[in-house]
């Protein structure tokens, strides 16, 4: 998210706004069928932000909260469902709030042939980013995963 800058605006109100940084909001479940949304800081130390992701894991699945906390607009929600292997992905919207974060959503990983292959889905808030946007934030994903 954060070496795409369309992917970095939000806007608020009727203002346009640039974050520097933008942190992670994923689902998180639990065991009891339920689940939590997360606040997890980024950090570009990865061993860094994962111990902070883990530990945010283990809290909201501590927690009975469905959000723990204010987490603001500068963040990515970001959804996992590793059991299914999906075309596309659509998320329900409140039309009373203006909603410009972009929401990306992983699918369960499959073999076709000898590639490893997984869905992505993106959704963006076309005010602020389009196809040419999505296509960099898939490009940069594609050379991440090739070479982490």
């Amino acid at each position: 998210m954060n070496q795409t800058e369309a992917f970095k605006y939000r806007l608020e109100g009727n203002e346009l706004y640039l974050y520097d940084v933008i942190n992670g909001s994923a689902t998180i479940d639990r065991d009891n069928g339920t689940f939590g949304f997360s606040y997890i800081p980024y950090f570009e130390d990865l061993g860094l932000f994962m111990e902070r992701a883990t530990e945010e894991m283990i809290e909201v699945r501590m927690s009975d909260q469905l959000i723990r906390h204010e987490i603001g607009e500068n963040i990515i929600h970001f959804s996992s469902l590793p059991w299914i292997k999906f075309s596309h992905v659509s998320h329900p919207r409140d039309y009373k709030r203006r909603d410009s974060i972009p929401k990306v959503t992983v699918g369960k990983y499959y073999l076709e042939g000898k590639k490893r292959m997984i869905p992505v889905s993106v959704h963006v808030h076309h005010a602020v980013a389009d196809g040419l946007h999505v296509g960099q934030f898939f490009e940069t994903l594609q050379k991440l995963l090739m070479n982490p």
